[in-house]
């Protein structure tokens, strides 16, 4: 049973500006970096095994500043990356909903219906992210610590799909702050056991 760490990227600087990001990228934010930092202390004492990141420019940040001077191997992944939502990527929430209202409602009132034009489908997510999960689960042992460094719609699908969900379901409570921390066992069997969910423990203390 492989005892997955999950976490988002830190506050980025579209992510101020409400701008889709998608497969496009924007630097963390001095708050996103702090929120990292303390996460990483959060976890100093984890002795991770490796840590596997989107290939992001900001999950590679956040990786790198939880690790700070640990030496954990970081394995960063394509398939972990954010669901690429094609032509609205570097536009603001409020002209995706102006421009594109019916894909609008579908993307944030029913997922499954979600089609981009020049993107993927929340599916399509899905099954590029499953694989990589598969192999940690196969290539670590019971109890053995991972950490993977994602983005909100990646882990919001793991998320739904390790509780048997739908994928209608992925934008339910509770809502995944940058840098927060989802721990959940898989075993090989398919057995699941979520210990937190969103927890953002760290982010409250910094701010503190």
């Amino acid at each position: 049973m492989v005892k997955i760490y999950l976490t988002r990227h830190g506050q980025t600087e579209w992510n101020l500006q409400k701008r889709m990001q998608g497969w496009f990228d924007s630097p963390l934010t001095k708050e996103g970096q702090q929120a990292a930092i303390a996460l990483g202390r959060r976890l100093a004492q984890i002795p991770f095994s490796a840590i596997y990141a989107s290939s992001s420019g900001r999950t590679v940040d956040t990786a790198k500043f939880i690790c700070c001077e640990r030496q954990i191997p970081i394995f960063f992944k394509q398939q972990l990356r954010e669901i690429n939502v094609g032509e609205w990527q570097g536009m603001t929430d409020s002209e995706i909903k102006r421009t594109y209202p019916e894909q609008y409602h579908h993307y944030y009132n029913h997922p499954t219906e979600y089609k981009s034009e020049e993107g993927e489908t929340f599916e399509d997510v899905l099954q590029r992210v499953l694989p990589v999960i598969k192999d940690v689960i196969e290539d670590y042992e019971d109890d053995e610590p991972v950490l993977i460094v994602t983005h909100a719609v990646v882990k919001k699908l793991l998320i739904a799909h390790f509780q048997n969900q739908s994928i209608d379901h992925v934008w339910d409570p509770p809502f995944i702050h940058g840098t927060s921390l989802t721990v959940l066992h898989l075993k090989k069997n398919g057995d699941v056991h979520f210990e937190c969910i969103g927890d953002t423990e760290h982010m409250q203390k910094q701010n503190s």
